[in-house]
């Protein structure tokens, strides 16, 4: 059997030749019996290599009939699986979406409260922080389909050609590790979770988090510049939004979501 469901992250099909069987050990089901399957890994059998393959646990009455009904999955079909897991990954996204972005390793959230309070009725800063939401919502395509990819290049391969990455490279060794054989779907996962927090329904949720993004204290140690130069040029518009852009992908890629979600 060439697919099974990995039930951790909601019900994703995946194929035997792209699972690891350490990861995914306990969350892989058949498709059609629901019954729980383990992957036996490709070997060679008389001099012939057998492929990976997943397998029931026990002998069910119908296994024939499941093996000839996965063994027909069309990519559709395969979409639509994914399409499901999706789906159910974006409901609890919905609920606790502030609990998970606390979670992340790049940026501490803890004085969002006392920021609040703080810059509540200071004009300039909100005006701010409404630029700052602009800045994001007009580069959705960019943070998720660009930004979220080449940043899990750098901190895959310990790159640190990024600056703000730098000091938090050590960090992420074991992060990464812990994912190794996961990185596709957590990365697949990060980008879901960004497009959600940067869709209108979030609005309140980004709020909270440009509130600590922005404030001065924070931004001085990422970019010098960006308090020092005036806010009305062109050389501050885009340090800026190469600041907030780069700083929400790295929340998003640092945020274990296959254990948040599973």
């Amino acid at each position: 059997m060439q697919y099974a469901l990995l039930t951790k992250i909601g019900g994703e099909l995946i194929e035997a030749s792209k699972a690891d069987y350490q990861d995914y050990y306990g969350f892989l089901k058949c498709p059609i019996c629901n019954e729980p399957v383990f992957l036996r890994k490709s070997h060679l059998r008389d001099g012939r290599e057998i492929k990976a393959s997943f397998v029931h646990h026990k002998a069910v009455p119908e296994i024939s009939t499941c093996e000839l009904r996965i063994g027909k999955y069309s990519q559709e079909d395969i979409e639509a699986f994914a399409s499901k897991a999706k789906k159910q990954r974006l409901q609890k996204l919905n609920i606790s979406m502030w609990k998970y972005v606390k979670t992340n390793m790049a940026v501490i959230f803890k004085d969002y409260d006392k920021l609040k309070v703080q810059t509540k009725n200071v004009k300039s800063y909100q005006g701010l922080l409404v630029h700052a939401d602009n800045c994001l919502t007009n580069n959705i395509e960019f943070i998720v389909e660009n930004l979220i990819p080449q940043i899990g290049k750098v901190i895959n391969n310990k790159n640190a050609d990024v600056g703000e990455i730098m000091g938090l490279l050590e960090k992420f060794n074991s992060f990464v590790n812990n994912l190794k054989s996961d990185w596709l779907l957590h990365e697949k996962i990060a980008k879901e979770a960004t497009e959600l927090f940067l869709s209108p329904q979030m609005t309140e949720i980004r709020y909270r988090a440009l509130m600590v993004l922005c404030y001065s204290k924070n931004v001085i140690l990422i970019n010098r510049d960006l308090v020092t130069l005036d806010m009305d040029t062109e050389e501050w518009q885009k340090l800026f939004t190469n600041y907030l852009t780069l700083q929400i992908a790295l929340i998003f890629i640092s945020i274990n979501w296959i254990k948040l979600l599973a």
